[in-house]
């Protein structure tokens, strides 16, 4: 199976996280699971020779369309995100989408709710997957999905 991992990647700690995120999903799943870190591609070795911004969304674009699991940090909203998202929900892709924003859990238990998540895109999400509230999380429902 081969997965798409979206998320952020224009601060130290988003980058760092992607990182961490490819290897928790490499040491889990080995070989069962092929996995596409947009950080990782070759053109984001060497930020001297930056690629057009129409070669990152026609690489990015083809590897949500070849991919089989869909699985995105959705926590910062990221305008790419949302785009690779949109794409993902488009072509029925099974998503699993990660909101680690403490708020959410208890943002009902407010007079004044603290958070919320855009509900057409919950809607998207819903219908092809899964929202979750941690990585830990998103593993389990990865391995649910590839069975092992």
């Amino acid at each position: 199976m081969k997965l798409y991992l979206a998320g952020a990647l224009f601060n130290e700690a988003e980058v760092t996280q992607r990182i961490k995120e490819g290897q928790l999903l490499r040491e889990k799943f080995g070989d069962k699971l092929e996995i596409f870190n947009p950080i990782e591609q070759p053109f984001n070795e060497n930020k001297q020779e930056l690629p057009t911004p129409q070669d990152i969304f026609i690489g990015d674009t083809n590897a949500v369309l070849n991919c089989d699991i869909f699985l995105a940090d959705i926590t910062n909203e990221d305008s790419g995100v949302m785009v690779e998202l949109g794409i993902a929900i488009a072509n029925k892709k099974t998503i699993i989408a990660v909101n680690s924003d403490i708020r959410l859990k208890s943002a009902n238990k407010y007079a004044i709710p603290s958070y919320a998540i855009n509900h057409y895109v919950l809607g998207g999400i819903l219908k092809h997957g899964k929202l979750v509230f941690s990585f830990n999380e998103a593993i389990e429902e990865i391995n649910k999905i590839i069975n092992i």
